[in-house]
């Protein structure tokens, strides 16, 4: 299973994630944190021009590593304004960053900024022809984003979508079967929904207080099948047939090892039961709207 992660590295270029201990780590665990995975068969990352300093980061890494080249998705910021005529000049311009000849995947950060910048699609495809990008992808929340791109948006070779416990196959199986069917890759992120599932249910806010009832659903199952949260989670996402990368981001290479070693253990998980938790609050399954 260990061939479908994506190491996320958002952290590594901000604080992020509701449940986030550490804060960002230092260069020298950031570069620690990179090398376990590479070291552990995990050859692809994910970042953004958004995330801080994480592109640099990642570049300072190869550069200084050239036996540990990373397949790097990245993707343009939500607030860059740019000129069709010199989008392809922004993308060799993240290469260049990223110390890469070629990016895995470019993406549109998210389904408003793509829309409202569809002049920029016929670019990145333009780019791919041209061997900068390998695939163009896109990243999405809502099934209605999905139903559209697979619809009207045939250039797209992957989609990037939230994928977990709660955001789950009751929710997304049909739209991600089809996606499948078009040839078009399934990349899912959010597995760990930010760290909800590891937050005590005390330090819950207000806001959050209706999901509260789901995660006492999740307890129930955890207790009677004795799997861990960390276990749990992955491996449901991992099993699905439908889901080609799963992304994972961790504040230290301990969690990543951990991580790692719960992507192996061979665990018979219990998908029915997961997949009958039918989350009503569906808008709290987006942290963008936590605070």
């Amino acid at each position: 299973m260990i061939e479908k992660i994506v190491l996320g590295t958002v952290q590594l270029g901000l604080d992020y994630g509701v449940n986030n201990q550490h804060g960002k780590p230092s260069l020298e665990q950031a570069f620690e944190i990179l090398e376990v995975a590479f070291d552990n068969g995990i050859k692809t990352l994910d970042t953004a021009e958004a995330y801080g300093n994480s592109q640099e980061i990642i570049g300072k890494f190869q550069k200084e590593q050239p036996n540990k080249k990373f397949q790097i998705i990245t993707k343009l910021a939500s607030n860059t304004e740019i000129a069709p005529k010199k989008f392809i000049e922004h993308i060799a311009q993240n290469c260049k960053i990223l110390n890469s000849d070629q990016l895995f995947g470019y993406m549109f950060h998210n389904y408003p900024s793509f829309k409202a910048r569809e002049g920029l699609y016929d670019k990145l495809l333009l780019a791919k022809k041209e061997g900068l990008v390998s695939k163009a992808g896109i990243s999405l929340y809502g099934n209605n984003e999905i139903e559209d791109v697979l619809n009207n948006y045939d250039g797209f070779d992957f989609i990037q979508i939230p994928f977990n416990l709660f955001d789950n196959d009751s929710k997304r199986s049909a739209l991600l079967k089809e996606a499948k069917r078009k040839g078009v890759e399934v990349h899912t992120r959010s597995v760990f929904l930010q760290g909800l599932f590891f937050k005590p249910k005390s330090k819950i806010s207000a806001k959050l207080q209706p999901l509260i009832t789901y995660l006492a659903t999740l307890e129930n199952i955890k207790n009677s099948t004795s799997i861990n949260t960390q276990t749990l989670a992955l491996q449901y996402v991992l099993q699905k047939i439908y889901i080609d990368h799963v992304l994972i981001g961790v504040e230290t290479a301990k969690q990543l090892v951990d991580n790692i070693t719960n992507c192996k253990i061979e665990q018979t998980i219990p998908h029915h039961l997961i997949d009958a938790i039918d989350v009503k609050e569906i808008e709290l399954l987006n942290p963008s709207n936590w605070s």
